[in-house]
């Protein structure tokens, strides 16, 4: 499908570009675009020349008298296009240090004009030519991504994507001043009700990618500080269900019977552990605000499920011999693998998101 070009707005943030790469980019670009968003993110006098010449080709240039950052300058740009395009339909980001060319920038805009609703991913393909750093960080930070928002993306650090216009408040209001934005924004997809549609574009490093500041490990911790929210809300319910239980234990059906009073404990410990986990993961956790319908419902089935089954292991596992050891790495074994069945079953049938349309 072909698109026309005065429907769609490439952005362009740059810091300190070398004449000689941008200008020939920006050219050939302006043959097949009519609007070029360059944001100068604090080059100073010295690159003046570059972003000068940019305005002579017809692009508008934002600039930043001291740096900011690349979350801050497309965020610059963005505000540029929300309130001067508005005619717009989508936004193309892109690098103009030599990784993204234009063929890949109009294969995104493709993409977008045939999923207007959906977030484009420009993604590159790590083969062996592929430097060990950059190939090790994305595997790493892919299956990560992968268990935190069960969204699958090859390219977890591209810069080359596309989105729909409709999607501008949110990416305006999204933290970040500097490269976290960018991940910052793959994590909001799930809570934005977005899905990301990933294109195939060209692998190009830059002296073997020694610029790069990507950072696996900082990236790493990002996308997993929603399971470590998770883990947090289970281990505050956990406490909560105990002194609760043992508060009524002791204070609470004195003069009932002492199964009675147990059960009652319990159920009561339970009911008001779970309530605060499910706000709990309703708000901090999985963040959203449209759900779809029956969450709530949805939520305390699985707790009723989750606890039968739990009550069923345990009646069998007192039959396997062993002693309390083998009982006890059975139970662990048990927890791990229902705090993970718990985590995706809320992330992607609770809690799920009703996808957003233009």
């Amino acid at each position: 499908m072909s698109f026309d070009s005065k429907n769609y707005v490439v952005l362009i943030p740059a810091y300190k570009p070398v004449f000689d790469e941008m200008v020939p980019f920006i050219k050939e670009l302006r043959e097949s675009y009519d609007n070029i968003v360059c944001v100068d993110d604090g080059g100073g006098e010295t690159y003046a020349d570059v972003f000068a010449e940019c305005k002579a080709l017809g692009c508008a240039v934002l600039t930043h008298e001291v740096n900011r950052g690349k979350g801050a300058a497309l965020r610059t740009g963005l505000e540029y296009i929300r309130d001067e395009l508005k005619d717009a339909a989508g936004v193309i980001t892109a690098d103009c240090d030599g990784q993204h060319t234009v063929s890949d920038i109009k294969k995104v805009t493709e993409a977008l004009c045939e999923h207007p609703d959906d977030m484009i991913i420009g993604g590159r393909r790590f083969d062996k030519n592929v430097p060990f750093r950059s190939q090790a960080g994305n595997t790493f930070t892919r299956i990560i991504y992968k268990l935190a928002t069960g969204i699958s993306i090859y390219d977890t650090q591209t810069g080359l994507r596309g989105f729909p216009t409709s999607l501008l408040p949110e990416l305006i209001a999204l933290p970040g001043d500097r490269y976290e934005y960018e991940m910052n924004m793959l994590l909001k997809l799930h809570d934005w009700g977005v899905s990301p549609y990933e294109v195939t574009i060209a692998t190009i490093y830059i002296n073997d990618n020694k610029g790069s500041h990507f950072n696996a490990l900082r990236d790493g911790l990002r996308i997993g500080a929603r399971i470590l929210k998770y883990a947090a809300g289970s281990i505050l319910s956990f406490v909560i269900d105990w002194i609760v239980f043992l508060l009524l234990m002791k204070l609470a059906f004195s003069g009932a019977g002492e199964n009675i009073r147990y059960a009652f404990s319990f159920g009561i410990a339970r009911v008001i552990s779970s309530t605060f986990n499910y706000i709990y993961n309703r708000k901090a956790v999985f963040g959203g605000k449209n759900y779809e319908r029956g969450a709530t419902v949805k939520y305390f089935a699985l707790v009723i499920v989750v606890l039968g089954l739990g009550m069923l292991v345990q009646r069998l596992t007192a039959y396997i011999p062993g002693g309390d050891v083998v009982h006890s790495v059975i139970k662990f074994a048990y927890d791990t693998v229902m705090f993970i069945v718990n985590y995706i079953l809320q992330r992607d049938f609770v809690f799920k998101i009703k996808k957003r349309k233009s």
